[in-house]
């Protein structure tokens, strides 16, 4: 890992995060891309368009995913590639100031290097470095161990969980309950913490999982598709991140066909 890079990233993220949370004191504007719920700001633009700028500037034959576009398209993995989110959970953003995240992953020839997920609002800084551990604020994460999946929570989409897209209402009955921010910055938080075993979820961008999916390999997590096939940054995928004690277990859960059964009603 470049030391340089890393402590530069770090800079760049409470730059970032800073200007965030200066720009609710004022309005904001505010467009929609397919619906009411998912919205995109100027924000989100000008947070991604000052990495871009700052990547261009001190690694330019890096290339970069951002979700608004504003680098060149990326086709293959050769090479330094930066993934960026810069606000995961845009709907909490506008509607709640609190609860997102700013999210960005660094690969090389397709394999993770390193991951950021930044907390704004609770100017939580984590990140793991591939082969080196994970940390949050620039301390060793202590995470609390899990044991089990029926003895612990999952991290997911409500809508995915009400219309059992995948059977994913199996892992709902598997588990003590499931819970959701809204945003999968703060979702893989809870399992890097150790407060939640797995988290699922269908159809994410890249830059939706890349920087949790770079922390995972750090800290020595699983973090595949749900038939346990590696992710790639190059295309949108279902994803699991779960411990490596249940990441299998839910893995049997959601490919089981068996009759569902009844499910815990204060999951």
């Amino acid at each position: 890992m470049d030391y340089q890079l890393h402590h530069r990233v770090l800079v760049w993220l409470e730059q970032a995060a800073h200007e965030l949370r200066l720009s609710h004191q004022r309005e904001l504007q505010v467009d929609e891309k397919k619906g009411a719920s998912d919205l995109v700001t100027e924000m989100d633009k000008a947070t991604e368009q000052f990495f871009v700028e700052k990547i261009n500037q001190y690694y330019p034959t890096h290339r970069i995913i951002g979700e608004e576009g504003m680098s060149s398209r990326v086709e293959d993995t050769d090479g330094f590639v930066w993934v960026i989110d810069p606000i995961d959970g845009t709907l909490n953003f506008v509607k709640q100031k609190n609860n997102f995240g700013i999210m960005v992953g660094l690969f090389k020839d397709g394999q993770p290097i390193a991951g950021y997920i930044y907390d704004v609002m609770k100017h939580d800084l984590y990140y793991g470095i591939v082969g080196e551990g994970a940390y949050l604020n620039n301390r060793p994460l202590d995470a609390i161990p899990i044991t089990s999946l029926e003895d612990s929570i999952a991290m997911g989409n409500v809508g995915m969980f009400a219309l059992n897209l995948k059977n994913s209402q199996r892992l709902l009955k598997a588990v003590l309950g499931v819970r959701a921010h809204g945003s999968a910055a703060l979702e893989v938080i809870e399992v890097l913490r150790g407060q939640a075993s797995v988290y699922l979820s269908f159809g994410l961008s890249p830059w939706d999982f890349a920087a949790g999916y770079a922390i995972c390999e750090a800290a020595g997590l699983k973090a595949t598709k749900p038939d346990g096939s590696p992710l790639s940054i190059l295309e949108r995928s279902a994803v699991i991140f779960a411990h490596p004690s249940v990441h299998q277990e839910v893995i049997n859960v959601l490919n089981t066909t068996e009759e569902l059964g009844e499910i815990n009603e204060y999951a």
